[in-house]
């Protein structure tokens, strides 16, 4: 885009070629950036890389560019001034091939995120937010995945996919699950580099949805909730979990599963069914979607008295106001803002499952949860 060689582009950037006036204008204007942005002096903490292998499914080229938006992103920031909230996330020093380690963990993360014990998470975004982490919205997935997270400069940064590759929105539980799986990366693997075998990498995903499953449903609380609603594991109990605590009819199976409530069997039969009905794709009990506030807030702060906050803040450091936009736009499509009620339909089943649905329907987007406890 700029006109030169590829060997000239490698020689600019270390330092083994000198760069004209009218060359540096050319790149800034075609990166969106002021030639000050470029040539300023911030100091930075090196961005580490996400704990995946390679992203296998993903091209590299895209990865990378997602990492450097977060490296950009935190120049933005740390040029600008702006307030982040403390890092609060607890250091994992325990075993982390000891389950038990990972859920007390979780439990703590929980604490420090201003939950208590019986708590649902009312919105996992605000948690991490509050926890110090930034999030950044993706505009579709990385491969099959609609993660990642980096620590730059120090700070936790998740990056969170609002599309598919289909184009539709990412559904809210997965939105829910994806956050605090990463939150588990960056306090569980935070002084381990990126896995180098497909060994290694499967290791730290289980590990870091261990943690997921214990961030979002606390085993005494799913204990309580199963004992509550009649204490057999069926698929309208596991739907009925879901909708008040916004985790997939799926995690939950493998939750209890965990928790030793139900074996193997029991697990591969519910998994079977949900086969059967289609719900590996689409689920019932459609859970909404949630977004960042720390950012856009920070901007009202940091630019107080500016009619246009992004617009200044984009003026005062160099850079196009389309990243600003990126990186604080959480929209979602505008066909699913009506839809139609959907109720789910339990079919037959083996004996051990009620037959009844009890009459549950939930619109699309509408995160709806009993409150029999405090929500965060």
């Amino acid at each position: 885009m700029v006109g030169i060689a590829s060997g000239s582009v490698s020689k600019l950037e270390n330092g083994r070629m000198p760069i004209t006036d009218d060359l540096l204008s050319t790149i800034a204007a075609i990166l969106g950036c002021t030639p000050r942005f470029l040539t300023m002096t911030v100091e930075l903490a090196p961005t580490t890389r996400p704990w995946l292998r390679a992203y296998a499914d993903a091209p590299k080229r895209t990865v990378d560019q997602i990492v450097d938006e977060c490296t950009t992103a935190m120049e933005a920031i740390v040029g600008l001034e702006l307030k982040l909230l403390p890092d609060s996330l607890p250091h994992f020093t325990g075993d982390l091939m000891d389950p038990s380690a990972i859920e007390d963990l979780a439990a703590d993360v929980r604490v420090a995120a201003g939950l208590d014990e019986g708590d649902v998470v009312g919105n996992s975004i605000r948690a991490a937010e509050r926890l110090g982490c930034v999030v950044l919205p993706m505009s579709d997935e990385v491969g099959r995945h609609i993660g990642l997270s980096v620590r730059a400069n120090l700070t936790g940064v998740i990056c969170l996919g609002r599309w598919t590759a289909e184009g539709s929105p990412v559904p809210g539980d997965r939105q829910r699950w994806t956050v605090a799986h990463e939150l588990g990366h960056l306090t569980l693997h935070a002084g381990l580099g990126a896995p180098d075998t497909a060994d290694e990498a499967s290791r730290i995903e289980k590990q870091a949805h261990a943690f997921a499953g214990a961030f979002l449903a606390p085993g005494d609380a799913m204990l309580d909730e199963l004992q509550r609603l009649g204490g057999r594991v069926t698929l309208q109990t596991l739907a009925r979990i879901k909708e008040n605590w916004g985790v997939s009819i799926k995690a939950l199976v493998t939750r209890f599963r965990t928790l030793g409530v139900i074996d193997a069997e029991h697990a591969r039969s519910l998994f079977k069914q949900i086969s059967a009905r289609g719900w590996n794709k689409s689920e019932p009990v459609p859970v909404g979607n949630e977004q960042a506030i720390w950012f856009q807030r920070a901007l009202d702060t940091g630019m107080r008295g500016s009619p246009d906050p992004v617009a200044k803040a984009a003026d005062t450091i160099g850079l196009d106001r389309r990243y600003f936009d990126r990186w604080t736009d959480w929209s979602t499509p505008q066909a699913v803002e009506i839809a139609e009620v959907i109720t789910p339909d339990f079919g037959s089943r083996p004996a051990r499952e009620s037959s009844s649905t009890g009459g549950m329907a939930v619109s699309l987007l509408t995160h709806r949860r009993n409150q029999p406890r405090r929500t965060t």
